[in-house]
């Protein structure tokens, strides 16, 4: 069986620093995949890892079966089917909402203006932003940004998405927005791998719950194995930190 994602002994430093101390794991077609751990774990450089904004050292990420770490891997291709979505943003200023999701689709995708704006239309629709088409992102408070940047995601068609810790930046009443579009591509089968430090979405929209501390997977399950009856002492005194804070 082909997974979505496969990640084999996957090691990554900077400089002296190790951070990813031989990583293994899979995520299959559809499934939603949770990632939790304290600062400084690993989770976002495995993440920016499997998109390629990182290099790994050594290792193999396989996407749909193909070897990305391959020095032949096409890597506009592979983005063009990986959505990523970044704490902060990472919405151009300088454009409006429209274009922020029309620019990649015209410039990568080589899709026409018009197809292009559709899409866009369609996308906003889905995070119940239809309105803030022609705004500015400085307009927008953050949990309107980071569902126009998730719509942006969406816009390229991606087989699966990738979310780095997206409402660590928000407000705490501006959770909610975000946390319910992404409870929606959970529902509709989207193949998701979430950074997050939001428990209470883990336990509720998450097949699957992994554990990373000091580059390495310490524990990995079901919500309730991992959240409700972790096994590994770490997991159990992050858990307790994590859930009286």
């Amino acid at each position: 069986m082909t997974h979505a994602i496969d990640v084999r002994q996957l090691h990554k430093s900077f400089g002296d620093l190790e951070v990813l101390k031989g990583i293994d794991f899979t995520v299959d077609s559809g499934e939603v995949v949770c990632v939790l751990g304290p600062s400084g774990s690993g989770k976002s450089t495995l993440l920016r890892c499997l998109n390629r904004l990182e290099e790994s050292n050594s290792g193999t990420i396989l996407i749909d079966g193909e070897d990305i770490t391959d020095i032949d891997a096409d890597v506009d291709q592979l983005r063009s089917n990986i959505g990523m979505v970044f704490q902060q943003f990472n919405l151009f200023p300088h454009l409006t909402v429209l274009k922020n999701l029309t620019v990649a689709q015209t410039g990568v995708l080589k899709r026409s203006k018009d197809e292009a704006i559709g899409i866009a239309r369609q996308m906003l629709e889905r995070v119940g932003l239809s309105d803030k088409i022609h705004e500015y992102p400085a307009h927008l408070s953050g949990g309107q940004a980071q569902r126009v940047a998730i719509a942006r995601a969406l816009s390229m068609k991606p087989k699966m998405m990738l979310f780095d810790e997206p409402t660590s930046a928000l407000d705490p009443e501006l959770v909610g927005e975000v946390l319910d579009v992404m409870r929606t591509l959970a529902g509709e089968g989207m193949t998701m791998m979430v950074v997050t430090h939001e428990i209470g979405f883990a336990q509720e929209v998450a097949d699957r719950v992994v554990f990373m501390d000091d580059g390495v997977v310490v524990e990995e399950g079901s919500p309730d194995d991992v959240l409700r009856n972790p096994k590994e002492d770490r997991t159990k005194q992050f858990l307790r930190m994590v859930l009286e804070t």
